[in-house]
């Protein structure tokens, strides 16, 4: 899939018309086939939205920078409700991309606490880094334990 930086706000805003609200997308007038006021773009397979223009893809909430900002994002875009189809511009952020790669693994967590994750069906572990390295802490039945464990170690760590 090609993605093209040379879009320009004033090409974006004569080809679409954009929604802040909804964060959805529609053609202005007809494109091939899709008519005048039809929305524009797909989902892909991690759930982002994509628009073709002049022959490049686009990701649909770069391109709500773009049309609202005027300008193209300088890092990644972080959806704060974690949602990659909501793309209204009250739920993009423009993050450094440790920054969001850093929410994203938090929003992964299953267990909802740090240092804790699913060892086996029915086990959660817990681990914590010392001085650079990963320390096991044991293996609990409740992700709770586990936490406990994690912050008991934090402590005196």
């Amino acid at each position: 899939m090609k993605m093209k930086l040379c879009l320009t706000q004033k090409r974006l805003k004569e080809l679409l018309v954009y929604a802040p609200e909804t964060g959805r997308f529609y053609w202005r007038k007809q494109h091939g086939p899709v008519n005048a006021g039809s929305e524009a773009g797909n989902t892909g397979s991690k759930g982002y939205r994509l628009i073709g223009i002049d022959k490049h893809y686009h990701y649909e909430h770069r391109l709500a920078w773009l049309y609202v900002y005027g300008v193209h994002p300088t890092g990644d875009i972080d959806h704060d409700n974690g949602n990659p189809a909501d793309n209204s511009i009250a739920n993009l952020r423009d993050l450094p991309r440790n920054k969001n790669a850093h929410r994203a693994r938090r929003r992964r967590n299953p267990s909802g606490f740090r240092g804790v994750s699913r060892s086996s069906p029915g086990r959660w572990r817990a681990r914590i880094a010392v001085n650079g390295r990963r320390v096991f802490l044991g293996s609990y039945k409740t992700p709770e334990e586990a936490s406990r464990a994690y912050d008991e170690a934090a402590r005196k760590a």
